[in-house]
């Protein structure tokens, strides 16, 4: 078995240790020949898998964050078109997790600790355990998470800005930076406007919204402990989900942004959100809308600044190597939220 493994060395809990252990499970692979890559700038695990074919490995091990697996994705299937290429066509991915939210690996029923994962990994590729799921596009370009225009890109691009001045990207951060982007769209909300449908001709239109995510699976980011969940039928075998609010004030706005952690799963709170609050699920189509331009993010990497975007889930994208039984994300109450609030 031909195996290339890609890895990022500036994530974050990558070491010299960590690979002393991993690089060996792997290499435990019967009849496996390995070819071990680093990444040195933005954008260059895209560049290395590009045009690879299962004539060239059977399998690509990436070996990083989320940023590291959209490139990884980007560079076996290609620009979105007409002629992308198959699953069938590219090396098989399978992913081990050092960046700081790991959100893909731990959506396939992955644990969150790397070495635990790696073992896992080796296992399933020794049994070819492997499925094909569904990934997102936006434009010409692949996402395996989410995508959205707004709050979520500018909490991104604020962090990054941190971490190019030296800091860490740490859940209290995030929480930070998250509260500002909240406060600012209260006092300045932007406008989004999102039509979705599904496969059967089911439709949805959010007008004018102040706040609308996409994503491909559930929860589609960590921050810390808080997972969030905006469609919690979301999966890697159904289409993209939409989640919109139309108002972000008062009371009701609290509680819906309560629901973005996956609180209040018995719907006792749903008198004050249900009004404000839009969820479709399993669209095979959404077009995102601005009034002006806004940034946009795919896969926690921002993408500069649009006023429309595309957005279209293929199924049998790309095969994987996973669990069989995929571990679902634990539904939290309220007080389980705010519980985890304090601990960040």
């Amino acid at each position: 078995m031909r195996i290339l493994l890609i890895a990022n060395p500036n994530s974050t809990s990558q070491t010299n240790e960590l690979f002393r252990r991993i690089i060996p499970l792997v290499r435990s692979i019967d009849d496996s020949h390995l070819l071990t890559k680093f990444t040195h700038y933005a954008g260059h695990a895209e560049d290395m898998t590009r045009g690879l074919s299962r004539d060239d490995f059977d399998v690509v091990i990436a070996v990083g964050g989320d940023g590291t697996v959209n490139e990884v994705v980007n560079g076996l299937l290609g620009k979105v078109g007409d002629d992308r290429r198959k699953a069938s066509e590219v090396p098989a991915l399978a992913v081990i997790p050092t960046g700081s939210a790991n959100v893909f690996v731990r959506a396939l029923g992955y644990p969150r600790d790397a070495v635990h994962t790696t073992e896992l990994v080796v296992g399933h590729i020794k049994q070819n355990l492997r499925r094909r799921i569904r990934l997102g596009t936006w434009n010409d370009r692949w996402f395996a998470i989410n995508a959205g225009i707004g709050i979520d890109a500018d909490v991104l691009h604020n962090i990054d800005k941190l971490r190019e001045q030296g800091f860490a990207a740490t859940p209290l951060r995030y929480l930070r930076i998250s509260y500002q982007a909240w406060h600012r769209i209260l006092n300045a909300p932007p406008k989004i406007s999102a039509h979705a449908e599904s496969a059967e001709g089911q439709t949805q239109h959010i007008d004018e919204a102040p706040l609308v995510f996409a994503s491909n699976t559930n929860p589609w980011t960590f921050l810390g402990p808080l997972p969030v969940v905006t469609n919690p039928r979301n999966s890697f075998d159904k289409g993209l989900g939409t989640f919109g609010l139309t108002d972000l004030k008062g009371f009701g706005g609290f509680v819906g942004l309560l629901h973005l952690f996956g609180a209040d799963e018995k719907g006792r709170l749903n008198k004050f959100t249900d009004a404000r609050t839009l969820r479709f699920d399993d669209a095979t189509r959404i077009t995102l809308e601005c009034d002006t331009e806004l940034r946009f993010q795919a896969d926690g990497e921002t993408q500069g600044k649009l006023k429309t975007v595309e957005l279209n889930s293929i199924p049998d994208a790309i095969e994987v190597f996973s669990p069989e039984e995929i571990i679902p994300v634990q539904q939290r109450g309220v007080w389980a939220v705010v519980r985890d609030l304090f601990r960040i």
